[in-house]
């Protein structure tokens, strides 16, 4: 799950892949958007007004995740663990999307800098990627039995005491927030209540989304349809093809407070990082293990081993039927742009 939630609430592989993308130039509407024009007055204003807006609404919400995890958890039992990791959870994305705006925007963003909320993110994130792994084994700990079962008990409970050192540098950490990132007041009216006043940032909004399909169309982390080597400088582009996904529905998620039917273009990105994020998951975990497992995970922990490969194989091959669709010009990034296009003509 990657979205923000207010306290309170519950929380065909076979066919040959398409080409590199990378090589192709890129489609004439890229080429004709636009993007770099300078936009009148009014749209600044009015870009400015709509991310104030969504920076105090997200603040609101993570003055409440900051005061929770600015105390050391002491907290005992599977529901005590499982309502802080997601207290983590929701601190890392909420600053993740606070630092998209930052960084697509940085001429009418008037909240803390993108350095400083990266550096708070990577606080945050160093707990989640452990929290994940922890979530996993314990999963997997509750079907086995035997000798797996009692070598998968002593390596949780030394990741557990590496989560809770990390846990509390976090706690530390939040003490000492960036210059503007304090609770912030409640939101000034929504964009319903301004919508004259904020319709005028969709032109920018649009620009700034044209501009990261033009970066997903050309980046190298599509590959050629064969699964990375581990390790490989390829399987690190497609860890930040992610990335550039991650960024897009960020961004997207503030036009959807001018167009608020975008559920399954979301819903579609959410997809994608949920493939791409698992094969990556596997990267990161294998390295932690290493650190606190007696020997090699194939012979140590054969089962959950075999599991990871079956989870592998399973996210590759939803991958590469997501990648097919979005390289295919009637459904995939081509199609986003001319949407988007007829998106201003039609708010024009």
């Amino acid at each position: 799950m990657d979205s923000l939630i207010p306290l309170g609430h519950p929380a065909g592989s076979g066919d040959r892949a398409p080409s590199r993308p990378g090589a192709v130039p890129a489609p004439p509407l890229l080429l004709s958007a636009g993007v770099d024009a300078d936009p009148a007055r009014a749209a600044d204003g009015a870009l400015a007004a709509l991310l104030e807006w969504r920076r105090v609404q997200l603040q609101r919400i993570l003055g409440e995740r900051i005061g929770l995890l600015r105390r050391p958890f002491r907290g005992a039992g599977r529901k005590a663990r499982a309502d802080d990791r997601e207290q983590v959870h929701q601190l890392r994305t909420g600053l993740r999307r606070l630092r998209s705006m930052a960084e697509a925007f940085p001429r009418h963003w008037r909240g803390p800098s993108a350095k400083s909320l990266r550096k708070l993110a990577r606080a945050a994130g160093e707990v989640r990627d452990l929290d994940v792994l922890l979530e996993t084994l314990e999963e997997h700990q509750r079907e086995m039995g035997g000798g797996e079962r009692r070598r998968l008990g002593r390596l949780i409970d030394r990741l557990q005491t590496v989560r809770c050192r990390g846990r509390r540098q976090l706690s530390r950490r939040l003490r000492r927030l960036p210059r503007g990132l304090a609770p912030a007041p409640k939101p000034p009216q929504s964009p319903e209540a301004a919508s004259d006043v904020h319709q005028g940032a969709l032109p920018l909004l649009r620009a700034g989304l044209i501009r990261q399909l033009a970066e997903l169309r050309l980046h190298p982390g599509w590959g050629d349809g064969r699964r990375p080597a581990r390790g490989s400088r390829r399987e690190r582009d497609q860890h930040e093809l992610r990335k550039a996904f991650k960024r897009l529905r960020y961004q997207l998620e503030v036009l959807e407070a001018l167009e608020p039917a975008l559920r399954d273009r979301l819903v579609l990105l959410k997809r994608t990082q949920d493939s791409l994020g698992l094969l990556q998951d596997l990267v990161i975990w294998r390295p932690l293990l290493k650190q606190h497992l007696e020997g090699r995970l194939k012979r140590r922990l054969p089962a959950l081993a075999a599991r990871w490969r079956r989870q592998a194989d399973g996210a590759w091959a939803d991958w590469l039927e997501l990648r097919r669709q979005w390289l295919d010009p009637a459904t995939g990034l081509e199609a986003w742009q001319r949407w988007l296009l007829e998106l201003e003509s039609t708010a024009a």
